[in-house]
């Protein structure tokens, strides 16, 4: 198809371009109409940030807001505890070492001083820990967020505490930090004011709740709650208000909360219910605001799906039969108020699963999505998952929004099931190594950076399956960034072994990581933590 040629930068959304596009939006099971696979858009190959440590959940964050070098980056993910993949465990002696003898009950940290092509761990004064465990103690559930004054933060969890900490130096070190937040569960971050930082939180019962540092994460302080919060949050830097995805009975939508306020207004965007355990959302330097989801479409009499209990017995099939799903995009213009008709960016005819969105100058956003190359149901999968990205810009215009699609990754990044049971994946043996979601991110020009797990690599002993994914960066080559400069580069593409980043000699094993390794490898520690948890089913992403 050819290329859509690209419209004017349009102004800030408002009501009467929002109805404008929502007569031009699609139906749901429609491919995007004005979408194009083309030489717009363009990724090299996938850089390996590190082949020794997990890489499940990982962010990526290009430090905008202070005076750090345009190719200065930090990365995050999860360690890999309740990651763990048991064949791999076993079966894997080179990777099974990697994780216990780097093992130090924190997320993991790198830095990178030429925009992704190499990479360095963070490391504390010698040790092998990430920051000082004094002010950082949890593995699971990494986040990064930055606030005006160019303070970066991150997260980590140990399912009885949420540490919050900061750094000063674009991730060089990281000081400031409290090891208790709080003790909920999957902790989003959103950076404010200079010095200011709100953390979100599941407690009991799954709703969120809303804590706010203004010591650059020293203490927090609890502001609010929200019954249905479901994802990461942003702060409104034009307006000062806090929003955030939320799911329930009713569909996905968001909720805001204006300054003052000390509960969230609620809007609708879309009925039905979602495959990923949340939506994720996104504001532009306009104001305008971007949600995007995948929809969960099955037939309810067929019997090719995975169990009514997803990592449940194995995965075992029975349940309600997968039927070709989509990616779903909408945006508004006023603030949450009101939002145009979803757009369908992704409805390739095979499973979909995953959406995140990114944005940068006023309508312009970016979203990526893993993608089946087979009609399966992920949690006890078959086929190939590969990384899709689609740009959009000029909302504004009549005939709705310009979408480029293209596959990112240039090959798959995962074979098999993606175990979406939180963890009691561990337990039952199922593959959960890429964890619950992947991001996308912009640097200085705007150009996308896709930080994802990928299980590709193998034991070099034995072949097998490694215990645990490897964080990979993927970065935009060609075309126009969401900032509208160019992507391109004359530079020879990255690859996953010449460009594997700096990785530091192997440390001695932790106090412990050898009895920790062996209650996971039986999974004790994914059913305690599943006790522990007394969550939903759905949301146990740890």
């Amino acid at each position: 198809m050819p290329v859509t040629h690209r419209a004017s930068r349009p102004r800030i959304l408002g009501t009467a371009a929002l109805a404008a596009v929502a007569v031009a939006a699609l139906a749901p099971g429609q491919q995007a109409a004005s979408a194009s696979s083309s030489s717009e858009l363009g990724f090299g190959s996938k850089i390996y940030v590190d082949q020794n440590l997990a890489g499940g959940e990982p962010f990526v964050l290009h430090p905008s807001n202070g005076k750090a070098a345009p190719g200065r980056l930090v990365y995050t993910s999860h360690e890999g505890t309740t990651h763990l993949f048991r064949d791999g465990v076993l079966t894997a002696p080179k990777g099974t070492s990697d994780f216990v003898t780097t093992y130090r009950n924190q997320v993991i940290i790198w830095t990178s001083d030429d925009n992704g092509a190499t990479w360095k761990r963070v490391d504390w004064q010698g040790t092998g820990f990430f920051t000082n465990p004094a002010v950082n103690t949890g593995f699971s559930d990494p986040d990064l967020t930055e606030d005006a004054g160019g303070t970066i933060y991150n997260t980590g969890i140990d399912l009885a505490n949420d540490a919050l900490f900061s750094s000063p130096d674009y991730g060089a070190t990281w000081p400031t930090g409290t090891v208790q937040c709080d003790q909920g569960d999957r902790p989003w971050l959103a950076g404010g004011k200079a010095h200011q930082v709100f953390l979100a939180t599941n407690v009991q019962g799954g709703q969120h709740t809303i804590f706010e540092s203004d010591d650059s994460g020293a203490t927090c302080k609890q502001l609010a709650t929200h019954p249905n919060g479901d994802g990461k949050l942003f702060y409104d830097k034009r307006t000062g208000s806090l929003v955030e995805p939320f799911v329930s009975s009713a569909g996905v939508g968001v909720g805001v909360m204006h300054p003052g306020e000390t509960s969230f207004t609620d809007h609708l965007v879309s009925a039905g219910g979602i495959q990923s355990h949340w939506p994720s959302i996104a504001i532009d330097k306009g104001g305008n605001y971007y949600l995007t989801w995948d929809t969960d479409n099955r037939d309810p009499n067929g019997t090719a799906g995975c169990g009514a209990l997803p990592g449940v017995a194995g995965g075992a099939t029975g349940g309600p039969s997968p039927l070709p799903n989509s990616i779903m995009l909408s945006w508004s213009g006023d603030g949450g108020r009101t939002w145009a008709k979803p757009l369908t960016v992704a409805h390739p005819g095979t499973r979909v699963l995953w959406p995140w969105v990114t944005a940068a100058d006023s309508g312009h956003a970016a979203v990526v999505w893993y993608q089946y190359d087979t009609l399966t149901d992920p949690d006890c999968g078959t086929g190939d998952i590969s990384i899709y990205a689609a740009s959009l810009d000029s909302f504004g215009r009549s005939k709705g929004p310009h979408v480029t699609v293209t596959e990112a990754s240039h090959g798959p990044i995962h074979a098999g099931g993606t175990c979406q049971g939180g963890t009691t994946c561990a337990a039952t043996g199922q593959d959960r190594r890429l964890g619950d979601f992947f991001t996308v991110a912009t640097d200085y020009r705007g150009c996308l950076l896709i930080a994802s797990g990928d299980t590709m690599l193998t034991d070099p002993i034995t072949g097998m399956q490694l215990p645990t994914s490897r964080p990979i960066l993927i970065r935009q080559n060609h075309g126009d960034g969401l900032a509208g400069r160019d992507c391109g580069t004359s530079k020879k593409k990255g690859s996953g072994t010449a460009a594997a980043g700096f990785v530091l000699p192997e440390t001695p094993a932790a106090p412990g990581a050898g009895l920790l390794l062996a209650v996971a490898a039986l999974g004790g520690v994914a059913l305690a933590m599943t006790q522990r948890r007394g969550r939903r089913l759905r949301a146990l992403p740890a």
